[in-house]
């Protein structure tokens, strides 16, 4: 790798304005999370990276990507395109506008899916969709309720319910993911090598 290549690719894992394929109306929130297979990326093929949002209008997000795709190239042109969790159904619809220019192009399409981690919640809620929270102090209040007269044996039923919840398996939580799409005319090999990538094609 050639020390402007070099360049690229560290500026990229940085997320800084000049990372390859960084649309100009990203944000460092938006896109850290497909930094790191931008940077994998740059060194073999020409990537667009366009992000999807609530005020993203459509039509022209499929220009602009089809518009990259379409472009002559030294190297292969591939298209990343993402989006918070909430706006992922505008993503698809852009995917499968913008397959519909290649095909009336006369290209192929290649799409490549992959689940990722969500950017940063701003507000920040975190990751995690459900979860069970108990009170703490739950215990130490009924403590303070019961009568001294009541005897030991009622104390040692608070102890028992605390020793329960202590061994009890943790209630299951569920992480969010989101979906990145990768857009191209042609087969991308460093996508199609990796397990949890799925592909569709216009070539069957």
């Amino acid at each position: 790798m050639d020390v402007q290549e070099h360049a690229k690719v560290q500026n990229a894992r940085k997320g800084g304005a000049n990372a390859p394929g960084r649309s100009r109306d990203d944000t460092p929130t938006l896109v850290a999370p497909h930094v790191a297979i931008l940077a994998e990326l740059a060194p073999r093929y020409d990537v667009l990276a366009a992000s999807v949002i609530s005020s993203t209008q459509i039509r022209k997000r499929v220009t602009f990507v089809t518009s990259h795709l379409l472009q002559a190239s030294n190297q292969p042109r591939v298209a990343l395109l993402y989006s918070r969790v909430i706006d992922v159904p505008k993503l698809v619809t852009v995917v499968e506008q913008s397959k519909r220019v290649l095909v009336d192009e006369g290209r192929s399409w290649y799409q490549y899916n992959q689940l990722c981690d969500p950017p940063p919640d701003p507000r920040g809620r975190g990751d995690v969709v459900e979860e069970t929270v108990l009170d703490p102090n739950a215990d130490d209040l009924s403590d303070d309720d019961e009568s001294d007269s009541e005897g030991d044996a009622d104390e040692f039923e608070v102890m028992e319910q605390r020793f329960d919840k202590a061994v009890a398996r943790p209630p299951p939580t569920r992480v969010r993911k989101s979906m990145r799409m990768f857009l191209s005319t042609s087969p991308v090999e460093d996508l199609e090598s990796k397990p949890d990538i799925t592909r569709q094609s216009s070539e069957g």
